[in-house]
C-alpha cells in the first residue's frame, strides 16, 4: 500500500499540488498580515516531503521557501517553533 509507505501515487499528485496551492495562497495572506513565523508554520504543517512525486516535493519547497525568506530574525524564529517542526524543518 503506498500511503502507508508515506509516497503518494501519481492520481492523488495533483491533489495535493492543489493543496499546496492553496495553502501558498493562505501563506501569502499572512506575509501581508507580517506575521512571517505563522505563514511558516503554516508551511510546514501537512508535509508533502515525504512523497514520491517530485512535482509535490517542489511545490512544498517554493511555498517553504517564501516564508523561510521572509524571515528577519531566525534566532527569534526558532525559538518560536515547536520542537515538532524542527524536524520537518531540517527535511
Amino acid at each position: 500500500m503506498a500511503g502507508a509507505e508515506g509516497f503518494v501515487e501519481a492520481d492523488n499528485a495533483e491533489a495535493i499540488i492543489t493543496r499546496i496551492e492553496h495553502k501558498s495562497r493562505k501563506i501569502e495572506s499572512l506575509l501581508k498580515q507580517y506575521k512571517p513565523v505563522e505563514a511558516l508554520k503554516t508551511a510546514l504543517e501537512g508535509t508533502y516531503a515525504m512523497t514520491g512525486d517530485e512535482r509535490c516535493k517542489s511545490a512544498h519547497w517554493i511555498a517553504v521557501h517564501r516564508a523561510l525568506m521572509a524571515i528577519k530574525d531566525v534566532d527569534g524564529m526558532l525559538s518560536s517553533l515547536d520542537p515538532e517542526y524542527y524536524d520537518i524543518l531540517m527535511k
